[in-house]
């Protein structure tokens, strides 16, 4: 499960939806610079719906 959501968090980096100080760790997630809190809600769901 890490895997993917590491990998999401790269997506959304190299696209450019979240700053790169953002971070996927093994315990916590930290995604910098998400533009509405319409979409870090969207993100906050789609994590808790991976975990």
């Amino acid at each position: 499960m890490y895997d993917v959501i590491h990998a999401a968090v790269i997506h959304l980096i190299r696209t450019e939806q979240v700053r790169s100080d953002s971070f996927a760790g093994l315990v916590y997630f930290v995604l910098h610079g998400i533009h509405s809190e319409a979409r870090a809600r969207e993100l906050a769901a789609a994590l808790h719906a991976c975990l």
